[in-house]
């Protein structure tokens, strides 16, 4: 019986996710703070400090995007489905 290496499958799957995102952003997702659909003004980069957001792929295998809420003015982080649209 064959059982694939789980860990090679996760870095291969780092490797061929590439996303471009603007600078500054509309994200919609599914808050579960909230129980529903928000849709929040984001930027990629921290105003004050210049710090930058991330793309990644957790431990469960769910995408995470962690970005700078203009609106809370803080990090947050998307999961799973979301849409992002440049403003």
């Amino acid at each position: 019986m064959y059982y694939p290496n789980i860990n090679r499958k996760r870095e291969n799957m780092k490797t061929q996710t590439q996303i471009n995102i603007p600078e500054n952003f509309f994200i919609t997702y599914y808050a579960n703070k909230h129980q529903k659909f928000i849709t929040r003004k984001g930027q990629w980069t921290n105003p004050d400090t210049e710090k930058q957001g991330k793309y990644f792929v957790s431990k469960e295998g769910k995408p995470c995007f962690i970005y700078w809420d203009l609106d809370a003015n803080g990090w947050r982080m998307a999961t799973w489905s979301m849409t992002i649209k440049e403003r």
